[in-house]
């Protein structure tokens, strides 16, 4: 099956996508002038464009899965070529770990009306503030790398 989603993988989703938009298309031009004569509330109303949100989600679905599924896949059956991004992602989890671990959660007039807004509890508070020091951390090292780079590279 992966030799044949590697050979013909865009064929079928491109044979894919053209059917769900010729049944969205129709279903939308079927009822198009009962649509446009219902009031603006009305129209708020109507599924007639639920075809189309439902198609989008499962294709989304379907694709995360499968992206998932052959990562895993190739992670596995590859163990010895993957191990970059492996230590590459321990490395990324070690940073949020430290990240987490060291956060404070946050506090004062000007934040706990946004939090209890929002029902953010003290976890997800360290974990959204661990995420932002990890993103913010991961710029660094590109920005860092990015300059340096150049720098090698001018000088090579």
């Amino acid at each position: 099956m992966y030799k044949t989603l590697t050979k013909n993988g865009q064929l079928f989703a491109f044979g894919l996508g053209l059917l769900i938009t010729i049944a969205f298309l129709g279903s939308v031009f079927s009822g198009l002038d009962t649509f446009n004569g219902l009031s603006k509330e009305a129209q708020y109303e109507t599924g007639i464009f639920d075809l189309g949100i439902y198609a989008v989600a499962f294709l989304t679905v379907v694709c995360f899965l499968a992206m998932l599924l052959f990562g895993i896949f190739q992670v596995v059956t590859d163990l010895k070529g993957s191990m970059k991004g492996l230590i590459g992602f321990a490395v990324l989890l070690v940073i949020f770990g430290i990240a987490y671990s060291t956060a404070t959660i946050e506090s004062g007039p000007y934040w706990d009306p946004i939090l209890e807004t929002f029902n953010v509890t003290d976890g997800a508070s360290k974990f959204i503030t661990g995420a932002i020091w990890t993103c913010l951390f991961m710029i660094g090292v590109a920005v860092v790398t990015f300059v340096l780079s150049e720098i090698r590279n001018f000088f090579k």
